[in-house]
């Protein structure tokens, strides 16, 4: 008979349930996973409201997830290695992944979407998506080092510069994340817009310049302390409607959108008001293997990120719904870990 485990299972639209499911194991090619914290992302909320368009009930979700070995085939990683996963699934044939680029595989997919993630006890995970952490980064750190990443390469494929005042529209976690990595690359100021009192309290606690958007005019205050060009790069990490009018307010002429933020919907643009501009858009979906999830690591490892203060909630996985509630309404809550033993 198989062994069992905790899980938060999700059934079907807005219905998750903690179940004690089979547990896996570590099959060839494959790493056995006892899993310390898992991170609510905004994939995840669109698997529970029904809409995301890959994932199939039922199903274990959470692509953010920390964790320490049990065991390895062939033994590639000792018991009791502290790691976290890159939870990226490629191809490995199509033209991206042939040409560099396996982060847009054609046919990308993710653990906790495509196969089971971290929102149970235990996971089994490919062997090659294993990452071992210092002692340096604890296990709640390491369950925001996947969202840090993305961070990372937006920062990365940015042309940001030493001494640029930059704006990030929307401090939910990417946010946050975008926003300290930023600093870190040099930014000497850095604009915070966000709506939800519990988000802008924390960008205020981490240092930043920040915007309430529900009382003050973003695009007014922006223009107003760069008078009137705007800013060289804007970073957009809500994906909504306002926000992407916003960073096209506030872009200086010749500058970069970042568009971190993935929208619900499809978003009007005004093309024709960025091309008289020459403003760039760059899309930005996830993270390149070394420059970004190992970078995630190693600035992670020398403490110059603070992984914690974005952590508004630790829930455990019999309170997956009210996790996802929380999560989903983005007024009191920032980043939401589960502990999936409980």
């Amino acid at each position: 008979m198989a062994e069992k485990m905790n899980a938060a299972v999700w059934l079907g639209p807005e219905k998750m349930e903690f179940q004690r499911v089979d547990r896996p194991v570590a099959g060839p090619g494959q790493a056995l996973l006892k899993v310390a914290y898992g991170g609510i992302c905004g994939s995840d909320i669109m698997i529970y409201l029904g809409k995301h368009p890959r994932a199939k009930a039922p199903l274990i979700a959470c692509h953010e997830f920390s964790g320490t070995i049990v065991e390895s085939d062939g033994n590639a990683f000792a018991p009791g290695t502290r790691v976290v996963v890159n939870p990226l699934l490629m191809c490995g044939h199509c033209y991206a992944c042939k040409n560099g680029m396996p982060h847009v595989c054609a046919t990308l997919g993710l653990l906790g979407i495509d196969a089971d993630g971290g929102f149970g006890e235990y996971v089994a995970v490919p062997l090659d998506t294993v990452r071992p952490i210092p002692d340096s980064i604890s296990l709640q750190e390491g369950a925001l080092i996947e969202p840090l990443a993305v961070a990372v390469h937006a920062v990365r494929a940015s042309r940001l510069k030493v001494g640029d005042v930059t704006a990030i529209l929307g401090a939910g976690p990417v946010g946050m994340l975008v926003a300290q990595v930023a600093r870190l690359a040099g930014a000497r100021k850095v604009f915070v817009a966000e709506m939800s009192p519990k988000r802008l309290e924390i960008a205020e606690k981490l240092g930043f310049d920040v915007i309430n958007v529900a009382e003050q005019d973003t695009a007014a205050v922006i223009l107003d302390a760069t008078d009137g060009a705007g800013v060289p790069v804007v970073f957009e990490t809500a994906g909504v409607q306002a926000t992407i009018n916003n960073a096209a307010a506030v872009v200086s002429i010749g500058g970069q959108i970042l568009q971190v933020g993935m929208p619900k919907t499809p978003p009007t643009i005004n093309i024709t008001d960025l091309l008289f501009r020459e403003v760039q858009r760059q899309p930005i979906r996830v993270y390149r293997d070394k420059e970004d999830f190992q970078g995630a690591i190693d600035i992670a490892a020398t403490g110059r990120v603070d992984l914690i203060t974005p952590v508004s909630h630790i829930m455990p996985a019999s309170q997956i719904s009210e996790a996802m509630e929380l999560m989903h309404a983005a007024k009191e809550s920032c980043k939401i870990l589960i502990d999936p033993t409980r």
